[in-house]
């Protein structure tokens, strides 16, 4: 991090006062160009139709990836191979299921998923999370979609986080 700890530069120390260069640079020693980037949910989602995307509301820092609050994606610029966590709160009703998948390029990865159910006479609430590593190429497209079983399913706090490890 740069001494001059400015909100918009957290991935370099290439930062002037107005600005952070962190597309050109690589970290010291480091044949890997940064690419990172995340996208959070702080307000409520109410999902009645399967396959809908997690509705983003805030950007984080990024590079070399371009993220959409509007669409609700993150958008490859380098290849490689990335480290991708998505983090999501579900509540559901009694006997239903929720899923949520990563999609890239609108395929959902099935090895992806996390899910809720629940079996007793409750409703549901928690959080649930994973994280992979997948090859990714410039200009794919990423999102995070809910599959839901029975009743509509409640999105809260949420976040997708990818970062390029090689």
């Amino acid at each position: 991090m740069s001494s001059c700890r400015k909100k918009h530069c957290y991935c370099c120390s290439n930062c002037t006062s107005d600005s952070c260069y962190c597309t050109t640079s690589r970290p010291s020693g480091s044949s890997v160009l940064p690419a990172f980037g995340s996208l959070r949910k702080e307000s409520g989602q109410v999902i009645d139709v399967d396959e809908t995307k997690v509705d983003y509301d805030f950007v984080g820092p990024s590079a070399n990836v371009t993220l959409s609050i509007v669409n609700d994606t993150i958008t490859i610029n380098e290849s490689g191979v990335y480290e991708i966590s998505m983090s999501l709160t579900l509540g559901i009703n009694p006997t239903d299921l929720a899923r949520g998948f990563l999609f890239v390029n609108n395929v959902p990865l099935n090895f992806s998923a996390v899910s809720l159910t629940v079996t007793s006479n409750t409703l549901a609430l928690a959080t649930v999370s994973k994280t992979i590593q997948l090859d990714l190429l410039a200009n794919d497209v990423i999102d995070v979609r809910i599959h839901k079983v029975g009743d509509s399913v409640i999105v809260g706090s949420s976040s997708l986080t990818i970062n390029r490890i090689g």
